[in-house]
């Protein structure tokens, strides 16, 4: 995951958002407060805790060539929700876990109306420039899975496992700035958020989805035969992501374009590969701006079935 650019000219774009509030330094345009919260009941001989923590963050983004109204200046209002069982004869037991994340928009005016907000079943929630990364926990044989929001438009994007702060993406570039970007990335069980992700398809072990950085664009289900199914097999994958290209014949996970165009013409002729063990290997060629799923490679008995966005 190669967003260390994108930070850089967030960073950069702060110059130029700053410059309408000089003359209103001296006044805050935005003061907010927000609390937390705890309750405790007896269950079962035990105690269910709920906690609702809640914080602010601000978040900058957007293309500082552009100029400052190309520059987006957020406040995020974040509430994190988790209720667990505990007591003195059991172990500590999650009952659930959800992220609730709402944008609004800052201007020297104040604080405006709310944007979007993002709802959804997790654990934790991380802000990293433009994106949103929503964190289920593993346990025991499940890892953890991450599910990845655009905070520009709000959109879900993909979940993503494997390692990495927010799981394991390949990306490209080109010319054209940040918004001229594809993002691949894949969920693979066994994970607690399998019944919603995997959903759509018999025997779906692995998602893959292909994105720009505001809206998914396609989401296909990898199905292996029912004897994998819960498997040893499945169980120690060890899945290892990157694209193919003629500059990159060994395989990288960033990709640039160094020439100008459109998408059909700039994202094409290379191949998405995903390695699950030292003999299990998923090929996906891209072209036209599309993985190509009747160009695909898979091992026997694998299948790809395009799922909605």
């Amino acid at each position: 995951m190669f967003r260390s650019t994108r930070l850089g000219a967030s960073l950069l774009s702060s110059a130029f958002l700053l410059a309408p509030f000089a003359s209103v330094l001296a006044d805050d345009v935005v003061k907010e407060t927000t609390s937390s919260e705890v309750s405790i009941k007896p269950v079962d001989g035990a105690y269910e805790t709920t906690t609702i923590n809640r914080r602010y963050e601000t978040d900058v983004f957007g293309e500082a060539d552009a100029g400052p109204k190309a520059v987006a200046y957020d406040l995020l209002l974040i509430e994190e929700t988790h209720v667990n069982k505990e007591g003195p004869d059991i172990d500590g037991e999650r009952v659930s876990g959800h992220v609730k994340v709402t944008a609004f928009p800052v201007s020297a005016s104040g604080k405006g109306a709310a944007k979007f907000t993002i709802d959804t079943e997790g654990d934790e929630a991380k802000v990293d420039v433009s994106y949103l990364t929503v964190t289920r926990w593993g346990c025991c044989v499940e890892q953890p899975t991450y599910a990845v929001f655009s905070l520009e438009s709000g959109a879900y994007l993909f979940n993503a496992t494997g390692k990495g702060e927010s799981g394991q993406w390949v990306t490209l570039g080109a010319h054209g700035g940040f918004h001229n970007e594809r993002i691949i990335a894949f969920h693979a069980a066994p994970t607690s958020a399998d019944d919603t992700v995997l959903k759509g398809a018999d025997n779906a072990a692995i998602v893959i989805t292909y994105a720009s950085d505001t809206h998914p664009l396609q989401r296909i289900l990898v199905t292996v035969p029912k004897a994998v199914m819960g498997s040893d097999d499945m169980i120690n994958w060890y899945p290892q992501s990157s694209l193919i290209s003629k500059t990159e014949p060994k395989g990288t996970d960033r990709v640039f374009i160094d020439k100008d165009g459109d998408p059909k013409s700039l994202f094409t002729n290379v191949t998405f590969r995903l390695v699950l063990d030292e003999k299990t290997r998923i090929e996906i060629p891209l072209v036209d701006d599309r993985l190509k799923l009747d160009g695909a490679k898979l091992p026997k008995g694998f299948a790809l079935v395009a799922a909605p966005l």
